[in-house]
């Protein structure tokens, strides 16, 4: 039950920093729960060609459908077929149809594309674009017992309730929080929390066009020494992603920043390097339609809010791209948070203000329902980055000799359940869909059985002796790399 406090009464209000995938994600959910909100973005434009591209699994997607943006942004979208490990001389190892499988069990595709169209997909959709402000660049932020007060670089100034950080990796937002926790409760954010968000890798990452030699809706994972190349193509574009491990790990308050030159240094000296058994990574930079080198932060923050600000997205949760699970996150979070801070706005007595108290525990349950899961996602990103890049001779051997003969089948079921505990919208329904014989959580029934049959693996001894080793296999790169992460500092 929400408390109340007795103080006079104002609309509820969000002030959101950040209008990009989770901004922007955000203005949606708070739009179709009622909630009064501005989004505030620094840059001059929304549908900006920054980035690259972006993955989406069928829990991102699910989200994305509520919102209305999903049917537009499958429209710049083709099946994924086959998947390829190749060796570092480009030779295939193994080829699966592992897309097809993550279909069969969860219902919505896999899909690779260019991160504009998801932007321009969820801009197009947003019921009112009234609410998100460009060239507002944060600088400043004022808070109180009564509300806050979000200052601009161009001398604006915003009023509200509370502050939600979507404002990425670099948050300004969150440098705020960390500020205002340490002068109330000194010590509450130490010094070994900020640190924690550590750059081990950096990665080359663009897309080129179509190229001769690799199959459309492809994907190409090549092992290499402490490196690996990523190639997936979709109609008119073959993307890239280079995941190389730099020398040291660097951490906050370090930051790395990489300029078109030192792209370039990196391209040359992997150009001569096969991805496939005709094709050199080289031929692809060589007609890159955009390509960049930016580093690979990895963290899952301890503390998610403090008073009247909330992080959510890369400020508090940030993985490598191997997985391709940071969008599919933040529209995670975007969900879980809204789901909470609507039940208590409506729990609310007309005319009535929300406590601190109130709030401070609906950030708590919002941070409950997703630091746990988001650690389980940053390790398994962690992990998988290492495996490809063949890090360290244990790394090397799972990958080599353990994934293959546990089996795809085994490999997509660990994704699967993953992607099946995803968080949506609670209050909005979800369109009709294929259906999965691998269930949501939140779309079983509570007291009449399973909405879809749940998945009930095969008993033939084979898939028993992978299921019985699969989960030793996963505690020990868990141990291995946990242990390379706590030594790396």
């Amino acid at each position: 039950m929400a408390e109340v406090s007795t103080s006079p009464a104002k609309p509820f209000k969000v002030i959101v920093v950040g209008g990009g995938i989770a901004g922007l994600a955000m203005s949606h959910a708070l739009q179709l729960a009622k909630i009064d909100h501005v989004v505030l973005e620094a840059y001059g434009e929304v549908c900006s060609h920054v980035g690259a591209s972006i993955g989406l699994w069928p829990n991102g997607i699910r989200v994305l459908d509520q919102m209305g943006a999903w049917k537009q942004i499958s429209e710049h979208c083709s099946p994924m077929n086959h998947s390829y490990n190749r060796l570092p001389d480009g030779r295939a190892v193994s080829v699966s149809r592992m897309a097809d499988m993550i279909i069969e069990r969860n219902g919505y595709d896999f899909v690779v594309l260019e991160r504009e169209h998801v932007v321009k997909g969820l801009w197009d959709n947003i019921p009112d674009q009234s609410l998100i402000k460009v060239n507002q660049r944060v600088n400043k932020i004022d808070e109180d017992a009564n509300g806050v007060t979000v200052h601009t670089t161009d001398g604006e100034k915003y009023e509200g309730d509370i502050v939600v950080a979507c404002d990425g990796v670099n948050s300004f937002v969150r440098d705020h929080m960390w500020d205002m926790a340490n002068r109330f409760s000194p010590g509450l954010i130490p010094a070994a929390e900020k640190t924690s968000l550590a750059t081990t890798y950096c990665c080359l990452i663009g897309f080129a066009p179509e190229m001769a030699g690799i199959g459309l809706g492809d994907c190409q994972t090549v092992h290499n020494q402490g490196f690996s190349f990523l190639i997936i193509t979709q109609p008119g574009r073959t993307f890239f992603f280079v995941f190389i491990k730099l020398p040291e790990v660097v951490r906050w308050p370090n930051r790395l920043k990489f300029t078109a030159e030192d792209a370039e240094r990196e391209a040359a000296k992997l150009a001569a390097l096969p991805v496939t058994e005709s094709l050199l990574f080289g031929e692809i930079w060589k007609k890159k339609i955009r390509g960049q080198l930016i580093p690979l932060e990895e963290v899952v923050f301890d503390h998610w809010h403090h008073g009247r600000t909330v992080l959510l997205g890369d400020s508090v949760h940030k993985l490598t791209i191997n997985l391709a699970f940071g969008g599919n996150s933040a529209l995670e979070s975007t969900a879980a948070f809204v789901n909470v801070l609507n039940r208590e706005l409506k729990a609310l007595p007309a005319g009535e203000k929300m406590s601190q108290e109130t709030l401070s525990e609906a950030f708590e349950e919002y941070q409950g329902l997703r630091k746990p899961r988001m650690k389980k996602v940053l390790n398994l990103a962690y992990q998988l980055t290492r495996l490809q890049a063949w890090d360290g001779w244990f790394m090397k051997f799972v990958q080599s000799w353990v994934i293959p003969w546990v089996g795809d089948g085994q490999v997509v079921d660990h994704f699967s359940e993953l992607v099946r505990a995803g968080h949506r919208l609670d209050f909005v329904p979800v369109p009709p869909h294929k259906e999965g014989y691998v269930p949501f959580n939140d779309e079983l029934k509570d007291k009449d059985g399973p909405l879809y049959e749940t998945h009930k693996a095969p008993s033939d001894f084979g898939s028993v002796i992978r299921r019985l080793v699969l989960p030793w296999i996963a505690v020990s790169s868990a141990l291995v790399a946990g242990a390379a992460y706590s030594l790396s500092g």
